[in-house]
């Protein structure tokens, strides 16, 4: 029998839809350019006006560690295929 923790993943902040997708995003970054030292992240749309208050920049600060993240917040921007784009 799975237990709870393996049935729902658990993110930062008041809503995870905020921070596991941005989060797993950055794994997928991290994996793919193992040669690259820091990185540059934009949020689009909904994602970036709630951004702080939903803690997407912590939960990305964390999961690029040891490396540098600069994110930049464009919220008046909305992405054709999403309204919350990164």
């Amino acid at each position: 029998m799975e237990s709870i923790r393996e049935l729902y993943r658990i993110g930062h902040g008041p809503s995870s839809s905020h921070t596991m997708g941005p989060r797993r995003a950055s794994e997928v970054f991290k994996a793919k350019y193992t040669e690259v030292s820091n990185f540059r992240v934009t949020l689009y749309g909904s994602l970036a006006a709630t951004g702080k208050g939903h803690l997407t920049d912590v939960a990305l600060r964390e999961s690029f560690l040891p490396w540098a993240v600069t994110i930049i917040f464009k919220p008046e921007i909305v992405l054709p295929l999403h309204p919350n784009g990164m």
